[in-house]
């Protein structure tokens, strides 16, 4: 595990926001729809993995998506979207299948490692100087923005919010 990875915060709740789905969806739309959200909110946009396999039963798709956006000198936001879908197949109007969506939002401190050389001026600065600050701003804003994608994801799939 990098330095880096040391100092990525995750934001509740821990194990991410899942939506599970079964019936008719778009997939092209979802997609689009998060790769929209992730361009009106800033974050630059990486596609992580798109994996599709196929079986009789229908396909099985693994999209892995991830933004990342630069808050200021000290925080960078990451928000990672994992869809699965299982038993995938195309009907007239779109697919069917089983969906998985994980939604996960993380802060990361010191992106650019300005306190790497000084760990214990890094540890007195988080947790005295700044805490106010992650506790008051950054923490529940990467929550809000994650809570905003969710709202997006449950919309575009027809779910109540």
């Amino acid at each position: 595990m990098s330095r880096k990875e040391n100092h990525k915060e995750k934001i509740h709740p821990r194990n991410g926001v899942i939506i599970n789905f079964d019936g008719n969806f778009n997939l092209d739309s979802l997609y689009n729809a998060i790769k929209k959200w992730f361009d009106d909110y800033r974050y630059d946009y990486y596609e992580k993995e798109n994996t599709e396999k196929n079986f009789p039963e229908g396909n099985f798709i693994v999209l892995k998506l991830e933004g990342r956006r630069e808050v200021d000198d000290y925080v960078k936001f990451f928000i990672e979207t994992e869809i699965t879908v299982f038993r995938l197949n195309k009907i007239e109007k779109g697919y069917k299948g089983e969906l998985k969506v994980n939604l996960r939002g993380f802060y990361l401190l010191d992106y650019n490692e300005n306190w790497k050389s000084l760990p214990f001026l890094f540890y007195i600065y988080r947790k005295i100087i700044l805490k106010k600050k992650i506790d008051e701003f950054y923490e529940p804003k990467i929550y809000e923005e994650l809570m905003n994608l969710t709202s997006e994801v449950k919309s575009n799939l027809g779910i109540a919010k």
